[in-house]
């Protein structure tokens, strides 16, 4: 029972997450759109920095996919057709699609500077969805930067030619 559950999370956790925070993000928009609009907290520095985390990510992610996809010894290979690495796989695939979105998404976003000072804004929900697929994106890089680190964690074992 436990182990459903916790691949429950695992599967579902980042989308929900970013559900979520989008939901809170508009209930306390009263709180939040004042820190953009004093000047405590500065929106550009959030579209370029959530720009370049995303560009980086797609970037490993697609780097995690090719040592994944070319390797054909090891555990690695071992493990090639198993549940646990379709899984992997398409968790690495998500990554890289929510990543690239969120790349392409941030480049208007640095441009325009959309104005989220005003409460419930057309663009204050626009900038919450965005940073909502930003969570879920990072939440989803998480996931396979953890599960990577485990399988390359495991030491391949050098051949046994006997006594």
């Amino acid at each position: 029972m436990i182990n459903k559950l916790l691949l429950f999370i695992e599967k579902r956790g980042p989308l929900a997450f970013s559900i979520g925070l989008f939901c809170l993000l508009v209930v306390y928009s009263r709180e939040i759109s004042p820190m953009f609009a004093e000047g405590h907290w500065k929106v550009d520095a959030l579209y370029s920095s959530i720009f370049g985390w995303s560009s980086v990510q797609v970037g490993f992610a697609f780097g995690v996919y090719g040592f994944v996809a070319s390797k054909t010894d090891g555990f690695t290979h071992a493990i090639k057709n198993t549940v646990a690495m379709a899984r992997f796989l398409k968790y690495l695939k998500s990554a890289n699609i929510l990543g690239f979105a969120l790349t392409i998404a941030s480049l208007p976003l640095m441009v325009v500077n959309p104005d989220i000072s005003t409460p419930f804004s057309k663009a204050y929900v626009i900038t919450s969805i965005w940073f909502s697929v930003f969570a879920w994106a990072f939440l989803t890089f998480l996931r396979i930067a953890l599960t990577f680190g485990k399988i390359v964690a495991v030491k391949d074992q050098e051949p046994f030619f006997g006594a």
